[in-house]
Formats: structure tokens, sequence, C-alpha cells
């Protein structure tokens, strides 16, 4: 069912390949993104803390809650499935076999799982930027 080009002797799905590739490199370079805005989140949190009046305490918990678990483990996580999917791609690739399907469902997950975080992220950013520009109105 696998076709060869023969102008390059190589098999047709790895354009696909490639654009997997392509794909995890980019959600790799996200997560490093991420890794950064939650140091500068955890930076901002400590400031806007000594300006939140006692009812607020509790958010503090909670958005100091999302930026240790986010930052801790969680992107920390998707970076290393990202790695590993990546050595397995390169294996695929140096090698020229496309037999592994399971790397293709692999794939899939992956990237829904980080366009799931990502999204969740944004909702977090939102709201912990709202709070902290409250706190900051109440120094």
């Amino acid at each position: 069912m696998i076709s060869v080009l023969s102008t390059t002797n190589r098999y047709i799905i790895q354009p696909n390949l490639i654009d997997m590739h392509n794909k995890s490199l980019e959600w790799l370079s996200a997560t490093a993104l991420w890794k950064r805005e939650l140091g500068f989140f955890q930076k901002l949190l400590d400031q806007a803390t000594v300006r939140v009046p006692a009812e607020q305490k509790q958010q503090v918990g909670h958005f100091q809650s999302l930026i240790t678990y986010y930052g801790g483990e969680l992107v920390d996580t998707l970076r290393s499935k990202l790695r590993e999917h990546e050595n397995t791609l390169a294996s695929m690739l140096q090698t020229s076999s496309e037999r592994d399907t399971q790397y293709f469902k692999e794939h899939g997950g992956i990237m829904d799982e980080l366009e799931s975080f990502q999204n969740a992220f944004v909702g977090f950013k939102h709201q912990f930027y709202e709070f902290v520009e409250k706190a900051m109105h109440n120094g």
C-alpha cells in the first residue's frame, strides 16, 4: 500500500512525518515559553499577594496552586512526551521505517493534549491578569 517515489527513493508518507516533526517543534517552543511565562506569573503573584485584601487570599492560593502545578509538573510532562515523540520520529526517519503506525496515533493524542492545555492556559492567564490588575490597584 505504501508507494515509493522513484525520484527520491523515499516513502510517500514521509512528508506527513516532516509535518508532524515541524508541529512537534512548534509545541516544544511553546512549552519553553509557557515555562518562562509561569516564572513571570510567580513574580507577579508574589508582588500582588502583599496588596490583596484578606478576603481574597483564597484566590492567591488558587493561582499559586495552578502556577505550581503547571510549572512544576504539567508543562514538564508535556515537554517530556514531546521529546520522546520526537526521538521516535527521528528513528523512523533515519531508518526510513514507517511501519510504526502507533506513532501516528500517539501524535494525534499528544497534539490534542497540548491544544487542551493551551486552551486551559489561555483561560488561566485571563483570570490571572484580571486578579493581578485588581490587586495592583488596591496598593
